[in-house]
This record gives C-alpha cells, sequence and structure tokens, in this order.
C-alpha cells in the first residue's frame, strides 16, 4: 500500500447514471462528448489522505499499490454530498442587474465565491441552486495508481502545476529553500499572487522547507539575436 501522505498519479474515469462525467484521460474525453479545452488532461497528482479527491476515493487510495486499479461505487456522502434545501436560495434580479447579467435557466453564477445554477427566473426574483450539479447522487470510478512521485524536485513541480497547470516550472533546491523559476508572461497570469501564496504553503507543509523564492526569467529571444546579427 501506498503511504499517507506520499505524491501519488492516478489516472480516473468517473461515472454517473451510466454516463462518463469526468476523466483523465483526453481521448476518452472527446469520444464520450465531454472534452473541455480548458482541462489539461493526464494523469493527476495529488497527496494520499491529504482530501484533495473526493473522500471516498481518497479512504480508497490509503489501500492501494502502485500500478492497482479498482472501480468502486461511492454513496452521496462519500462523493458529492447530500442535497441541501438550503443552498436553493433566492437572489434579487436587482443582484442581477448590477453584474450586467440577464438571468437565463441553467446559466452558471457565482456569488461571494460559491458557483450555482439558475433554475427558475419570476417576475423580481431567481432562484439559484447551489448544491454541486451531482449533489444527492451515486457514482462510480474507475481509478488506478500510477505512479509515486518520490523525487523532491518533481513534487514541487507538480504542486505548482495543481495552480499553473499549463506552467513547466523550472525547480532548484539549495539547502532549506526552494527556488521556482517561471516564465516571464507569468506575472499577466490572473490571480498569480494569490497561486504562488498556495503553492509556496503547499511545498512548506508537505516538504518541510523553510522558504520558498519566485523568479520571473526574461529570455533572449532567438528571432533578437538573428536581428542582431549574432549567430
Amino acid at each position: 500500500m501506498v503511504e499517507k501522505g506520499k505524491m501519488v498519479k492516478v489516472s480516473y474515469d468517473g461515472y454517473v447514471d451510466g454516463k462518463l462525467f469526468d476523466t483523465t484521460d483526453e481521448e476518452k474525453a472527446k469520444k464520450e462528448g465531454i472534452y473541455n479545452e480548458n482541462m489539461v488532461y493526464g494523469p493527476v497528482a495529488i497527496f494520499v489522505g491529504a482530501g484533495q479527491i473526493l473522500p471516498g476515493l481518497d479512504e480508497v487510495l490509503e489501500e492501494m499499490g502502485v500500478g492497482e486499479e479498482r472501480e468502486v461505487t461511492l454513496p452521496p456522502e462519500k462523493a458529492f454530498g447530500q442535497r441541501r434545501p438550503d443552498l436553493l436560495k433566492i437572489v434579487p434580479m436587482s443582484e442581477f442587474k448590477k453584474r450586467g447579467i440577464k438571468p437565463i435557466v441553467g446559466l452558471p453564477i457565482t456569488i461571494d465565491g460559491v458557483t450555482g445554477r439558475i433554475v427558475s427566473v419570476n417576475s423580481g426574483r431567481v432562484l439559484v441552486d447551489f448544491n454541486h450539479p451531482l449533489a444527492g447522487k451515486e457514482v462510480k470510478y474507475r481509478i488506478k495508481i500510477e505512479e509515486v512521485v518520490e523525487d523532491p524536485v518533481q513534487i514541487v513541480k507538480e504542486i505548482v502545476k495543481l495552480s499553473l497547470p499549463r506552467i513547466e516550472p523550472e525547480v532548484k533546491i539549495e539547502g532549506e529553500s526552494v527556488i521556482i523559476e517561471l516564465p516571464e508572461f507569468a506575472p499577466y497570469i490572473p490571480d498569480i499572487q494569490v497561486k504562488k501564496m498556495v503553492i509556496a504553503n503547499e511545498i512548506i507543509k508537505r516538504l518541510g522547507y523553510k522558504e520558498v523564492k519566485f523568479i520571473e526569467t526574461f529570455k533572449k529571444k532567438e528571432e533578437d539575436s538573428k536581428d542582431n546579427g549574432e549567430e
């Protein structure tokens, strides 16, 4: 079994009512019509037992070994939770007008950092459901531990990818310091400072280093060298 707290890379397929709703397999997502161009597909890195995935899957991973694959059925309380009537809320039409949004049934809306879906629109009032779309549902998963990540540098890279999935950082570890080199466009990524804080806290918490330094590196482009007559 994989030790609790270890980083592993897992692949999975999630089904509800016999239909695929989530997967790490890009080709399968395209075939089943659930492909999301904003998602980076492939095995996902997580720390076992750290609550980074559904509770039921976390429990199963603690019983599995590297290369092992299981199929599990999760009740709502170990998946996306039971439906809660108190998460059905009436939002005044004025709130939507302030945001410049025309409320339409089925439209996702985020209020105070919580995302819900509009379920009905009546004169002056909009009913929004803040329950997870799969709350109250039994879900089935196929999950496999592809590998255990042991190298500290690689662990740091995977932690960075959790917040910045399209970034390939350069990482150095010097004593008790972790140095992360980000590409020159990094300052323009939305919420980059918050994401840096999340990354740094996770590295310090999981790996015990005392400090994390971020560097944005600006490199001479090849075309610039040619323009200057350099070979």
